[in-house]
């Protein structure tokens, strides 16, 4: 299993628990439920090792945006009452998400194999540039 698939499961058990098609969740639009479903997904790869400069690779969203994610998820954390709706549903996808992963401590294994797969692709399209010439 590849960290795309990781994000395909999490998308889907996200979009059972919030009111949003799995579709409509890594898109440019903003509504409420759609920013909630995108918190959950990338507040829980980043409790398993991901970069926020990384997530940029899988969703449409500037790395900042991360961060502000990062920042509110520790908020909503320490004040319960701030907003339950997102610690509810946060709970529900990330325990369901334990259940179903084997990979959950391996996202940074996953990534470092994402990466050097990358890095292939891009050195066979240089070679074949090269071989061009």
């Amino acid at each position: 299993m590849n960290i795309s698939k990781e994000i395909e499961l999490l998308m889907h058990i996200t979009s059972k628990h919030i009111s949003v098609d799995r579709n409509e969740i890594n898109v440019h639009r903003k509504t409420g439920e759609q920013v909630m479903a995108r918190m959950v997904i990338c507040n829980i790869l980043m409790q398993c090792g991901m970069k926020p400069a990384q997530l940029t690779k899988y969703f449409c969203k500037h790395r900042t945006n991360y961060y502000h994610y990062l920042k509110l998820h520790k908020d909503y954390t320490k004040n319960p009452k701030m907003h339950p709706y997102y610690i509810d549903v946060f709970n529900k996808v990330f325990n369901e998400y334990m259940e179903q992963t084997e990979r959950l401590k391996t996202i940074n294994e996953l990534q470092a194999i994402d990466e050097v797969d990358t890095a292939i692709e891009d050195l066979i399209q240089l070679r074949k540039y090269l071989l061009k010439e």
